[in-house]
């Protein structure tokens, strides 16, 4: 295989800057509470079964 048969590097992500960036952590956050939400009822689901 030559060196032009191979795919080219995968290009880093670029950095989120300014309203991207607060709208990125705000977006994680809810995704946290969301997946603490699923937790906390999967917890509950299980202690009815039991």
């Amino acid at each position: 295989m030559t060196p032009n048969d191979e795919p080219p590097p995968p290009k880093p992500a670029p950095k989120p800057t300014g309203g991207k960036a607060r709208r990125m952590e705000e977006a994680l956050r809810n995704i946290e509470e969301y997946a603490d939400d699923l937790r906390e009822l999967i917890r509950k689901l299980r202690r009815r079964l039991h």
